[in-house]
């Protein structure tokens, strides 16, 4: 049973459809895979065309964490945070046909328990 699909549906799930002024964004944490390799080819190649071709987000960013301060390498592979301008957009987006594609491919290049996905309300500058 992948693990990562019904939470990701249910965290865009219990989003309130009721607007609050913040931004949301979607974490996804890839832990570190068996063939970084063949992950990165398809991850580059195949499944961020399908996320980059997404209109709705507003911004996309890739990470590739670094050893933490006590030189441990990190037990991430990539970090990966998709943007929405609003809890709305997010919902609709993540209704949407592309949307299931795109989370449907994840387990073609990642482990069930290889994937931590956060939903998060960004909170405005203070």
């Amino acid at each position: 049973m992948r693990v990562f699909k019904p939470v990701l549906v249910a965290a865009c799930l219990l989003i309130p459809s009721v607007a609050f002024a913040g931004e949301m964004k979607i974490t996804v944490l890839y832990h570190q895979p068996k063939s970084a390799e063949e992950f990165d080819k398809y991850y580059f190649t195949k499944h961020m065309p399908m996320v980059y071709a997404v209109k709705e987000l507003k911004k996309v960013e890739v990470a590739r964490p670094l050893p933490g301060p006590n030189g441990a390498p990190s037990p991430y592979h990539l970090v990966t945070e998709l943007w929405f301008d609003s809890p709305e957009v997010m919902k609709t987006t993540t209704a949407t046909p592309e949307w299931k594609a795109i989370v449907d491919d994840v387990p073609k290049f990642a482990a069930a328990d290889g994937v931590t996905i956060i939903v998060s309300e960004v909170e405005p500058k203070r």
